[in-house]
């Protein structure tokens, strides 16, 4: 046999030092590094989770809003309440109040936010809450004793809303109230109950 025939040929395969058959695949046909795979699908699902969470801020924000802002508010302007003329100095009339109520995100049209007794008291009109000062029930009005009383624990307020008998710790709370071109206006506000000042909450 000649030399040329002794030499080896080209194969995908080689003798080795044992005597057996040996692959000689080339180095680019190995598999690549896993953990370069897995880092960098990583980091496509990190971009990928970014992109889509761009359009959730502004959702989150309109979310979020009532947790750092005031979501209930009403009566926060005065509202008319009619024409001077009906009030007189000596039988109180009981007028309820309407406005706007904002919660949330929604907005409902004139709801009763509260009412009031107005009366003229030496000329000037004056506007007493409905709610007791001492623990909150509805302030009635005797005409036949001329005192405002509570049906539930019998305290007892004289025309000017002093208080008269009772447990009630001060006078009946006042409103804000204002005349323009023969209209009367009031702004309606609650206040802490049971205690001698008088406290807006």
């Amino acid at each position: 046999m000649s030399e040329r025939d002794r030499e080896p040929t080209s194969s995908s395969q080689a003798t080795g030092d044992d005597g057996g058959e040996r692959s000689t695949t080339d180095a680019s046909n190995q598999p690549r590094d896993p953990s370069r795979r897995r880092a960098l699908s990583i980091g496509v699902g990190v971009l990928g989770g970014g992109l889509a969470a761009v359009p959730l801020i502004p959702a989150l924000g309109y979310l979020v809003y009532p947790l750092s802002n005031t979501i209930t508010s009403a009566g926060d302007d005065f509202i008319e309440v009619g024409g001077r003329a009906q009030f007189g100095p000596t039988v109180p009339i009981k007028v309820d109040l309407f406005a706007d109520r904002k919660d949330a995100w929604s907005v409902t049209r004139q709801v009763k936010i509260g009412s009031c007794w107005v009366l003229e008291r030496e000329g000037e009109l004056k506007a007493f809450s409905t709610v007791c000062p001492h623990l909150g029930c509805a302030i009635d009005f005797d005409a036949e004793a001329s005192v405002f009383r509570c049906p539930c624990h019998r305290s007892e307020f004289d025309l000017d809303g002093a208080p008269a008998f009772g447990p009630s710790p001060r006078a009946l709370d006042t409103l804000e109230i204002k005349q323009e071109s023969e209209l009367v206006a009031i702004r309606y506000r609650r206040f802490r109950q049971n205690i001698r000042e008088k406290v807006e909450v």
